[in-house]
């Protein structure tokens, strides 16, 4: 399906009301870890919505185009977007609250909870007070929204917009989506990044394909385990270091190719353990840079062709546990998680 295009202008404005939209999913998922207010969120999410909606459908040069998404060229997805328009009519001109439905499931424990919320039952008395153009709106609400897991939704949401207008993306230095990948939440596969396939085979290529998140990786030595060597080290977002990563020494050279830095240097000796500054750290050490990275450590053309090593200080038996998980295929889907967190950097609140 042909995407609509955008002027230089259009870009310019729509991307940032894009950004609103990207941004209140993320706070929404956000605040489903804490005690957050998920109706106050739901609701900036379907005003934020219905206002890129209503621009792209008014406001720009190719507004037939995208008004046809919704009639002779009708997207896959463009009941989604009446059923948001739906639910913000609601919130707009009837003295009813939307917000998640009460029955909600509550995931985790040791390593942190996460509610997953539903789309609550509109009633009919609500229906009624509609207008009439707004009540034709309602099976879509209940085919697309009724009962379905909110963050699921909205990423589909994100989507639409992606596949329909893919110029409106807000993105951030390094070319990932703003509020995005949202934070991995332990023993649960489900999509974090609207470009991220359902299928976990597909969604292994498609990590594999893009460049690594965050700033750059300090490669901190090579194991080779049934004959591949893996190299290991740690992911930095500035000064900050969430979570360790393991590659392929052939998948890390392609990813230097997409132009992500990976550095070599003497981590042990420029660290300070600052995991007791961060609440909910649960899935491991925060490590801080004691200067910038790039002072102590140096960038890596390529890796090159060579036997297994290890940077000072580095214990090689305490990294061999964690690049035999990464990679253990035994169990269906046990290591996707993990290997995504890392790949993603899903482990770093969205900047």
């Amino acid at each position: 399906m042909p995407a609509v295009s955008l002027s230089g202008s259009e870009i310019a404005l729509l991307t940032e009301a894009m950004r609103d939209l990207q941004m209140s999913v993320a706070e929404y998922y956000a605040d489903t870890a804490g005690a957050g207010d998920l109706g106050r969120r739901v609701r900036a999410f379907l005003t934020a919505t219905q206002t890129l909606n209503d621009l792209l459908a008014n406001q720009i040069v190719q507004a037939p185009a995208y008004q046809s998404l919704f009639t002779t060229n009708r997207h896959p997805a463009a009941g989604l977007i009446e059923a948001v328009k739906f639910a913000r009519n609601i919130q707009q001109h009837v003295l009813h609250i939307v917000r998640p439905s009460d029955d909600m499931t509550l995931i985790g424990g040791t390593l942190g909870f996460r509610v997953y919320a539903v789309w609550d039952t509109v009633p009919a008395n609500v229906v009624a007070r509609l207008r009439r153009g707004t009540q034709a709106l309602e099976p879509h609400y209940q085919t697309e929204l009724e009962g379905k897991e909110v963050t699921a939704t909205m990423i589909a949401v994100l989507r639409f917009f992606a596949e329909a207008v893919p110029q409106v993306i807000h993105r951030d230095a390094h070319g990932e989506w703003t509020g995005f990948p949202l934070l991995s939440q332990p023993g649960v596969n489900s999509p974090i990044h609207p470009e991220e396939p359902e299928d976990q085979a597909h969604a292994r290529a498609w990590m594999d394909g893009r460049r690594p998140g965050g700033d750059c990786r300090v490669v901190c030595g090579q194991m080779t385990v049934g004959e591949v060597p893996y190299v290991y080290g740690h992911t930095f977002v500035g000064r900050l270091t969430f979570a360790p990563f393991i590659e392929t020494v052939e998948q890390a050279n392609f990813d230097i190719g997409l132009g992500y830095p990976y550095l070599e240097g003497n981590l042990a000796a420029n660290f300070d353990d600052v995991t007791d500054r961060f609440d909910n750290v649960h899935q491991g050490a925060v490590l801080q840079s004691r200067g910038e990275v790039s002072s102590w450590a140096t960038q890596m053309a390529s890796l090159p062709d060579r036997p297994d090593w290890t940077a000072p200080g580095v214990l090689a038996e305490s990294w061999e546990r964690v690049v035999k998980m990464e990679i253990d295929t035994r169990i269906p889907g046990f290591s996707f998680g993990p290997r995504r967190a890392r790949r993603l950097n899903a482990l770093v609140p969205p900047r």
